[in-house]
């Protein structure tokens, strides 16, 4: 009996031993699939990191395009270079480059050299405008742009990184003027994100391949070279103990029993893999602050929205972009400006019928798609959320209030393509808060027309500079006796082939928005040097425009020009506008106080119009004010004029400083301002704007009063170029 207790026990374990066998060959996953299974997962998972970076470079490259950037960086595009948002978005550099590889801006700032792979990069763009365009399958799963942005992993200070490399104002990297990039670390917090969504725990990233240890997966730059590994440990059952050979051979006979469980854990392994890319695709469609559709979902609802689309009905699409949610970030910080978008979002789900898509399609603007009758029922949509929005916020103990600027197209009335909605919805929201915070604006053909327009005056602004076309007209002025001609003014002036005179208002708004600013003022500057050496008794005012102050060169470019025009300093005064003053008045002051070093003069011009700071005015080095017309334009008409202009003259009496007043046309007005004690006038009453050469011979035979002439050839304004 106890032999066949035993012969039994032995057949017992021999059964066990080969079930456990059978079990385990059916259960454990085959080495090679299953790497070859995370590797997969872990390619998806990178690829939905880059995409999500790379639209926050793309929205970051239209906030630097609005802001007017070109060859020039105006100064408040740096914001737009600092890591701000939430942590996955914010990046360790940013470079601004332009087409010739050369560094426009950078972050950190003191930046003063493009990485070396980046350069590459762009150049390969620009010479073969095809590249970049294939994307592996998981990268093409996700993306789905109208305009390029490219993604590549690059080594930036010996360190491994992901760069995002966005158009500026252009069709595609390598075309435009301007590239941006954004570039963060490929640390181990975002390698963990990454291992994390690929269902990875243990995923790290080596870039020595003597560190490598178990599976990796190799990354390759544009030109495939290879940066570096993600490398991971496979499960420790995932190799078994070193005797389960033998196992094969005992379970042979069960394997056939075992058959329907093998089948069942394969359909169990599909699954979960099914159920990993579904949480990918939501993953890369939805904003992670709001838990709204992002812009990518938005694009995609919009285009469905307009496919069924019935005869008799409209598609709107609505862009509402937070006015003052900058001052909020910056005042009251980032978790409470936070806060305040995921408040923004409820409010706005509350405000909008259950069939409409909204979703979060940038940092403080919101888009909605929703199907109407009429053009009406979207701008009563539009209507309702602004004024769910209007109402103040209760966030942390602080009351905030904030308004929305908000633009709407319509299909088919204004396009019929889901880009051409966007755009134009945009363009109609840009154009409300241009107008005035907290408007709504319908997009009309009438704005595209202004846009169209100022392409137009950029092009041939710069045509102009670069041929040397424009010309500067001079305007007399008198001393306070008004007989007696001691300065002139210069005036720049346009007179296009086609259109004819152009006026300074016009081409010097778009100069300011395309980055012109710095060479239109040193032509002006330069040219009026130049001219005022044939008049020795007189001196020169020369208008600074604001962007030409906060310029950085502006003294070494002023100390050229007096050296190569060889012209007195002491007959130079340099006019700046009280706009100098607002954004960094520490600054102003400080270039105002090195442009004096040089030996020029300062005159503050248009004085009461605008900051008129008397804290100021005693603080800030200038020698003159000039008083603006519309003190002038009132007297002998009102009794209020003479007492303001008297009061206007006092002041600048006792602060030491010469008062001149500008556009004089009357005699009446000649006399009030001499009993006043103007030291100094300008107006029609003397003389309109010249030639140079005309200016040449009035200097030759003394100013004669003319009376209110008709307009001059380019037409007369204030100044030249600061309208």
């Amino acid at each position: 009996m106890s032999s066949s207790l035993l012969a039994l026990s032995a057949a017992l374990a021999c059964g066990l031993v080969s079930v456990a066998a059978v079990l385990y060959l059916v259960v454990r996953p085959d080495e090679t699939v299953a790497i070859e299974r995370t590797r997969a997962s872990v390619t998806r998972a990178f690829a939905e990191f880059r995409t999500v970076f790379g639209d926050a470079a793309l929205r970051r490259a239209h906030a630097i395009a609005a802001a007017g950037a070109s060859d020039v960086i105006p100064v408040d595009v740096e914001q737009h270079l600092a890591p701000t948002g939430l942590p996955r978005f914010r990046h360790r550099w940013a470079y601004l480059i332009r087409r010739d590889g050369t560094l426009a801006a950078a972050f950190p700032p003191d930046t003063r050299q493009v990485p070396a792979p980046l350069v590459s990069i762009i150049e390969t763009f620009r010479t073969d405008p095809a590249a970049g365009r294939t994307r592996s399958r998981a990268e093409a799963a996700l993306v789905d742009r109208a305009v390029p942005v490219h993604t590549e992993i690059v080594l930036i200070e010996q360190q491994p990184a992901v760069a995002a490399l966005a158009p500026v104002g252009g069709a595609s990297v390598g075309s435009a003027a301007l590239t941006l990039v954004l570039a963060t670390a490929l640390d181990q917090t975002i390698v963990a994100e990454v291992g994390e969504t690929a269902g990875v725990p243990n995923l790290r990233f080596e870039t020595d391949p003597g560190q490598t240890r178990g599976p990796t997966h190799s990354q390759t730059d544009s030109r495939g070279r290879i940066v570096g590994w993600f490398g991971w440990d496979p499960p420790a059952e995932a190799h078994g103990p070193s005797w389960l050979w033998l196992l094969p051979v005992l379970g042979g006979l069960a394997f056939l029993g075992f058959a329907g469980l093998s089948l069942h854990q394969i359909r169990r392994a599909a699954g979960g893999l099914e159920q990993i890319e579904v949480e990918l695709r939501r993953i890369a469609q939805e904003d992670p602050l709001t838990g709204m559709p992002n812009r990518r979902k938005i694009i995609a609802a919009l285009g469905a929205a307009l496919k069924a689309r019935k005869p008799d009905e409209s598609v709107a699409f609505v862009c509402l972009d937070l006015d003052a949610f900058k001052e909020v970030n910056e005042v009251l910080g980032h978790d409470i400006g936070d806060r305040l978008i995921a408040e923004a979002s409820e409010r706005l789900r509350a405000a909008l019928p259950e069939a409409a898509e909204i979703g979060r399609i940038d940092g403080d603007e919101f888009a909605v798609v929703m199907t109407v009758r009429n053009g009406a029922a979207a701008v009563e949509a539009a209507d309702t959320c602004a004024r769910r929005l209007a109402v103040p916020f209760d966030i942390r103990d602080q009351t905030i209030h904030v308004t929305a600027s908000v633009g709407l197209a319509l299909a088919p009335r204004d396009g019929e393509s889901a880009h051409e909605l966007i755009r134009r919805a945009d363009l109609a929201a840009r154009s409300a808060k241009k107008a005035g915070r907290g408007r709504i604006l319908a997009f009309h053909h009438g704005l595209e027309d202004e846009i169209n327009e100022r392409r137009f005056i950029e092009q041939e602004l710069r045509h102009a500079l670069a041929d040397g076309v424009l010309s500067v007209f001079y305007q007399p002025i008198v001393a306070g006796d008004g007989l007696r001609m001691v300065g002139a003014e210069a005036l720049v002036r346009w007179k296009h082939p086609v259109r004819g005179n152009i006026p300074p208002s016009v081409f010097v708004a778009v100069a300011e928005q395309a980055g012109l600013m710095i060479e239109l003022g040193e032509f002006v500057l330069r040219r009026a040097l130049a001219d005022a050496r044939d008049w020795p008794e007189l001196f020169i005012a020369i208008n600074l425009s604001p962007i030409q102050v906060r310029d950085r060169g502006l003294v070494r470019t002023v100390a050229g020009a007096l050296g190569d025009s060889g012209i007195e300093p002491s007959r130079v005064v340099l006019e700046i506008t009280e706009g100098v003053l607002i954004d960094n008045p520490e600054e102003a002051k400080q270039r105002l106080k090195e442009l004096r070093g040089l030996g020029v003069k300062i005159a503050l011009d248009d004085f009461g119009s605008g900051y008129s700071s008397l804290s100021y005015l005693r603080r800030l080095p200038i020698d003159k004010l000039k008083i603006d017309k519309e003190f002038v334009s009132p007297l002998g008409r009102s009794a209020n004029g003479g007492v303001i202009l008297q009061a206007i003259v006092a002041l600048g009496r006792a602060l030491g400083l010469s008062v001149l007043a500008e556009g004089v046309e009357t005699e009446e007005q000649r006399l009030l301002l001499r009993l006043a004690g103007c030291d100094e006038m300008q107006g029609y009453l003397f003389a309109r704007p010249m030639p140079a050469s005309a200016f040449l011979d009035v200097t030759r035979r003394g100013i004669v009063l003319a009376g209110p002439p008709a307009a001059d050839d380019g037409e007369d304004f204030v100044n030249g170029v600061d309208p």
